[in-house]
């Protein structure tokens, strides 16, 4: 792996093999605060990845719903929700897509806030 990016507190902020097409961070390029995060992203997504930006959030619960249901077909499914955003997101959408056959099972993964599991 090569250096290819430093901060003032960290040496190997962003590394790369380029022949094994491997690439690693050690800071949030998602986060608001981080200078030039969204262009990160978007230059790793459009030409290291080669991925086409060409779809939107405007139908994403109604392909993602019409997805889940043919990938379900007529089993069923069980969810861990944590109580994150995540994973209760991810349950809401399962639900909506396949109704009763998705069963969510609260898993506390000790680190919710005091009294937040009852």
């Amino acid at each position: 792996f090569a250096d290819c990016g430093t901060t003032a507190n960290t040496e190997h902020a962003a590394v790369a093999n380029i022949e094994r097409n491997i690439y690693g961070l050690q800071f949030h390029p998602e986060v608001t605060h981080t200078k030039f995060g969204s262009q990160i992203l978007s230059n790793f997504v459009h030409e290291i990845c080669h991925c086409v930006g060409d779809w939107s959030m405007r139908n994403f619960i109604e392909e993602a719903t019409q997805e889940i249901r043919k990938m379900v077909g007529d089993e069923l499914v069980i969810g861990a929700v944590s109580g994150g955003v995540d994973s209760t997101v991810a349950a809401v959408l399962m639900k909506k897509a396949i109704g009763d056959q998705f069963q969510a099972v609260f898993v506390n993964n000790g680190v919710l806030r005091k009294d937040e599991d009852t």
